[in-house]
C-alpha cells in the first residue's frame, strides 16, 4: 500500500486521541502517503463560526494543508459542496438532498486528480462522505474500499436517506471494520442476510494506556474534592444532573462536552454552584481530566442505549485504565459484566455516585491490553493491505 485516503468528518488539527487520527498517524509513520479528506464542508459553513465550519478552515482545506508526522506527513483537504442542513430534508426529496450533498461549484474529478491520484486504499468513516463511494470506485477501480463505522448510522434518529447511504457502502466496500459486536447486531437488523452480503471484521477502538497511568496538574474545575466528571461528545441528561447536584451538594459535577446545550440549560447551570459546564477541551488534555477526577460519570439521555447500542466504548476504556469508579446512566447493560455500575433511574444514579465516591479507585474485569492503539493500528493496516 503506497497511498491511503481517509474520508472523515474531522479536521486533522483537532488531533483527536483516537479513531481516524490514530489510523492516519500510523499509516504516515509507516511511510504510506496519507490524505485526510474532511467531509462534509458545505458552502453555508462560510457563514458559521464552528470548529469544522468556518470561512478560514474551508478556504484552507480547499487548497490543502500538510502536517508533518514523524518522518512522514498527512495532507488535509476538503471539497466544499452545496449540502443543505438536515432540517431541509423535511421539505426536499432524498434524491435532491443527496445530489446537493455531492454537488460543488468545482469538479470532483479535478479535485480527485489533484489530491487523491494514485491512492490504492480509501477508508470511509460513518459520515455523509460515504455518498462518494460510487464516484471513487469509478475513478479508482483498482483501489481497495474500506468502511470503518465509528458510530453506525442505521439508528432511528438518523435521516432515512443517510441510513440508505450506509447500507449501500456496507454492501459495496471490499471490507468493513466494525467496532464491536453491538455494531454487527445493529446492521443485521437493518440488512437482511447481512453475513452473506457484507464482508466484515470486528476491530475495536483503542486506548493509549500509558497516558492514563501518569500524573498531571489538576485542572481548576476539578480542584474541589469529590469531583464527578463526564467527558464526551454525546448529549447528557441535564435534568438528572440538576437533581443529582441538588441532592449531593458535597459533590462537584463537571460536564465537558463540545455540544452546546440550549441557553435555558446554560442559565440553569450558571445558577447551580456545584455543577460546571465546559464546552470542550483539547483531546490531548483528556488524560489529565480523567486521572484527576474522583468518579467518571456517563449520564446519557434517558433510553439513549436503545437507539444507539454502542457497546463498551473508548470512553470507558479511559476510566478503566485510570482505575476510576464509573457510574453510567442509560447505557448498555453489558457494562455490568465488567464491573461498571449502570443505572436506569435518577434515584439509582444518585445512590451509585455516593457509593462510587466511597470507593476511591476500582479495578475492572476487562482486557485493555488487547486494545492498545499500537496493536489496533497494526491490525488496521494489515486489513487495509488485504
Amino acid at each position: 500500500m503506497k497511498k491511503i485516503v481517509f474520508i472523515t468528518t474531522h479536521n486533522w488539527d483537532t488531533k483527536r486521541q483516537g479513531g481516524f487520527h490514530k489510523f492516519a498517524e500510523a499509516t504516515a509513520l509507516a511511510g504510506i502517503e496519507t490524505v485526510f479528506f474532511s467531509f462534509p464542508r458545505p458552502y453555508y459553513g462560510y457563514l458559521m463560526k464552528r470548529e469544522q465550519l468556518n470561512p478560514q478552515v474551508i478556504r484552507t482545506l480547499k487548497k490543502g494543508i500538510s502536517y508533518k508526522v514523524g518522518s512522514g506527513s498527512v495532507l488535509n483537504v476538503s471539497f466544499p459542496t452545496l449540502r443543505l442542513p438536515d432540517a431541509a430534508g423535511r421539505f426536499l426529496p432524498d434524491g435532491l438532498m443527496n445530489f446537493l450533498l455531492k454537488k460543488s461549484l468545482g469538479s470532483f474529478r479535478s479535485f480527485a486528480k489533484k489530491f487523491l491520484a494514485e491512492a490504492d486504499c480509501f477508508v470511509f468513516e460513518s459520515c455523509e462522505g460515504v455518498a462518494f463511494v460510487d464516484k471513487i470506485r469509478a475513478l479508482f477501480p483498482q483501489a481497495r474500499i474500506i468502511y470503518r463505522p465509528s458510530d453506525p448510522m442505521v439508528y432511528a434518529s438518523v435521516p432515512e436517506r443517510v441510513k440508505a447511504l450506509e447500507r449501500h457502502i456496507l454492501m459495496t466496500a471490499d471490507l468493513s471494520l466494525i467496532v464491536n459486536q453491538e455494531g454487527v447486531e445493529s446492521y443485521k437488523k437493518s440488512i437482511p442476510d447481512f453475513d452473506q452480503k457484507v464482508r466484515y471484521q470486528v476491530l475495536s477502538n483503542g486506548i493509549d494506556l500509558d497516558s492514563y497511568k501518569k500524573e498531571y496538574p489538576v485542572p481548576p474545575q476539578l480542584e474541589k474534592k469529590q469531583s464527578v466528571l463526564y467527558v464526551g461528545a454525546w448529549e447528557v441528561e441535564w435534568s438528572l444532573l440538576f437533581d443529582a447536584a441538588q441532592k449531593l451538594p458535597e459533590c462537584n459535577f463537571v460536564v465537558v462536552c463540545p455540544n452546546y446545550p440550549a441557553d435555558k440549560v446554560l442559565n440553569q447551570v450558571e445558577a447551580v454552584e456545584n455543577l460546571t459546564y465546559v464546552p470542550g477541551i483539547k483531546p490531548d488534555q483528556v488524560p489529565a481530566w480523567i486521572t484527576n477526577c474522583s468518579v467518571v460519570m456517563v449520564p446519557y439521555v434517558t433510553d439513549f442505549y436503545k437507539d444507539r447500542p454502542l457497546g463498551i466504548t473508548a470512553k470507558y476504556y479511559q476510566a478503566m485504565a485510570a482505575g476510576k469508579p464509573i457510574v453510567a446512566y442509560c447505557d448498555t447493560p453489558k457494562l455490568a459484566d465488567v464491573g461498571v455500575t449502570v443505572t436506569y433511574c435518577y434515584e439509582d444514579f444518585i445512590t451509585a455516585i455516593q457509593q462510587a465516591l466511597a470507593k476511591g479507585s476500582q479495578q475492572y474485569q476487562f482486557d485493555l491490553q488487547g486494545r492498545e492503539w499500537g496493536e489496533i493500528c497494526q491490525k488496521f493496516i494489515s486489513a487495509c493491505e488485504g
